[in-house]
């Protein structure tokens, strides 16, 4: 009964077996491949694990199965198993090795790599010691499994899977990607390509970039606002009915992960204020953050404040950031600001009707777009905070060199004086060249600080 239940699901979960186009029909709303993807390629042919972790409804499920496709223009479909993971599929007595132990004894081809794609995999009980025991064992199998909580996975793995695995982070869109998947004019996509400036990029005077710049800045930052609003995930790019997508960010991604992942993963009990937490962190979101004033708002303690911060943190759903210290041991109780882990979820709470405040909201949702190219370029990222003056990121690689220091002022308006950028230049000294002011639409090569628009970095 065991065994014809188990290979019942493994049929109904790999109807690419007989060429059954449902499989894929994911990729026919996502017809595009994320950068990952092709990052991944190389690695698909080494023994180690890949684990890919993310937000949910960035793609990790349409990746694996067009990493599926990839491999079985090459391969038999029987050499590739995908499984994703709930409660329905292990009922009692059913663990991920019956399934792994069936595939391999009554369906794999003899010969070949097995390549076995595992969505999902925090639902699978002891799922770490299962995959270890056939990783040691089995030289055949290579294993690409996907989670929505890097914390979880993080600490199963260094547990049991130390120097088997190689970690990586699908990511929100980003505005490339964004510009991609629209299908817009194809001289937004290629000049954004071409003359979009990277964030420690040493700006130059350039004619064909001004060029740009004055022909189609004034689209571009309409796309670029639209992107910061409601474009931060596959399934919604080019969603006109804001209604329909404030309903996905709030069902698909925010519910899902407060109401179902974390509570199964970290064991929340109490579901309601544990939203409640979220929704004032939203409020939040931008401003030095105090920990007893929110425990007092939701009602709970300020213990279980900063646990439930961390779960929202390592379910990618928010990103913590601390004001700059050169030690490590004090960093952790400093001050602390709050981000977003999608610009997108403040639409699933705001209206964006009153024409004043959505100059405002723009203005924090391109600081929180800084913060998720920062944190890709900097092994470490800081506000920069001495009393009440306030550089908005410092990124390094090296914390302790104050010479590789860089600072980026977020000044998202039409216009600003010169002492709104005072503490900037203050702090970055001699350095002029490692400092950045990011604009709503001004570029210019300064002896100070240069400005670039925020579209126009990557």
């Amino acid at each position: 009964m065991k065994k014809e239940l188990v290979l019942r699901e493994i049929y109904r979960q790999n109807k690419q077996w007989n060429n059954d186009s449902e499989f894929f029909s994911d990729l026919k709303t996502v017809k595009r491949e994320r950068k990952l993807f092709f990052e991944l390629l190389p690695y698909l042919e080494k023994k180690q694990i890949i684990s890919i972790v993310g937000l949910r409804r960035t793609g990790k499920t349409v990746l694996l199965k067009q990493l599926i496709k990839r491999l079985a223009e090459k391969n038999n479909p029987q050499n590739i198993l995908f499984l994703t993971f709930d409660e329905a599929i292990f009922p009692k007595g059913i663990t991920l090795a019956n399934y792994i132990n069936e595939y391999r004894e009554e369906i794999a081809p003899k010969n070949g790599t097995l390549y076995v794609f595992l969505d999902e995999i925090q639902y699978a009980k002891k799922w770490q010691h299962i995959i270890k025991r056939y990783w040691d064992t089995d030289s055949r199998i290579k294993f690409i499994i996907s989670g929505s909580s890097s914390l979880f996975l993080r600490k199963k793995t260094t547990e049991s899977l130390a120097g088997r695995i190689y970690e990586f982070t699908l990511p929100i869109l980003s505005f490339e990607e964004y510009l991609e998947f629209r299908e817009l004019n194809s001289e937004l996509t290629k000049g954004y390509r071409k003359y979009a400036i990277g964030i420690s990029e040493e700006i130059k005077e350039s004619k064909e970039r001004n060029i740009f710049f004055y022909t189609y800045g004034g689209e571009m930052k309409k796309e670029f606002q639209n992107y910061l609003r409601f474009g931060q995930f596959p399934e919604i790019v080019g969603e006109t009915d804001r209604n329909a997508v404030r309903k996905y960010l709030t069902d698909s991604i925010y519910k899902k992960t407060i109401e179902y992942d974390i509570p199964k993963i970290f064991g929340v009990e109490r579901i309601d204020e544990f939203k409640f937490l979220f929704q004032v962190l939203i409020n939040e979101a931008g401003s030095v953050m105090e920990i007893k004033n929110i425990a007092r708002e939701v009602g709970i303690d300020e213990k279980t404040v900063k646990k439930y911060i961390n779960y929202l943190e390592e379910s990618f759903l928010i990103r913590v950031l601390y004001n700059f210290t050169k030690s490590i041991r004090k960093s952790r109780r400093v001050l602390k600001k709050v981000y977003l882990g999608s610009a997108n979820f403040f639409s699933a709470f705001h209206d964006w009707r009153d024409e004043r405040l959505a100059s405002q909201q723009l203005g924090f949702l391109a600081e929180n777009y800084c913060l998720f190219l920062l944190q890709k370029h900097f092994e470490y990222l800081f506000f920069y905070r001495v009393r009440s003056s306030e550089v908005d990121f410092l990124g390094t690689n090296d914390r302790l060199n104050n010479n590789s220091h860089e600072y980026f002022e977020v000044k998202y308006r039409n216009d600003f004086r010169h002492k709104d950028i005072a503490f900037l230049l203050k702090t970055a000294g001699k350095n002029k060249n490692n400092c950045r002011i990011i604009t709503k639409n001004k570029l210019a090569v300064a002896d100070e600080c240069s400005m670039v628009p925020a579209w126009m970095l990557k």
